[in-house]
């Protein structure tokens, strides 16, 4: 299930003025398990994040908007689906 168009992870880490690498440390640290190169393909939209990897990937962007004074406006697949 994806959440939104293919890319929009992609659009949330540049509106958190995050690079690429610093959005894979982030969800490194947080437990995310696919590399780097993954994690481009899931920002391009080339391939799906598995449901957990793609909410360690909202929870790391999420995080950023908090730090930065916003609030989270990244869904996570739990709250779309309603599990």
């Amino acid at each position: 299930m994806t959440v939104g168009p293919p890319d929009a992870l992609d659009v949330h880490r540049r509106n958190a003025g995050l690079t690429k690498g610093e959005l894979w440390l982030r969800y490194f640290a947080l437990g995310g398990m696919s590399t780097e190169f993954q994690l481009d393909a899931y920002l391009y939209g080339a391939t799906q994040p598995s449901p957990h990897d793609h909410d360690v990937i909202a929870h790391a962007l999420n995080e950023r908007f908090v730090e930065r004074g916003g609030n989270p406006p990244v869904p996570y697949l739990m709250d779309a689906t309603g599990v």
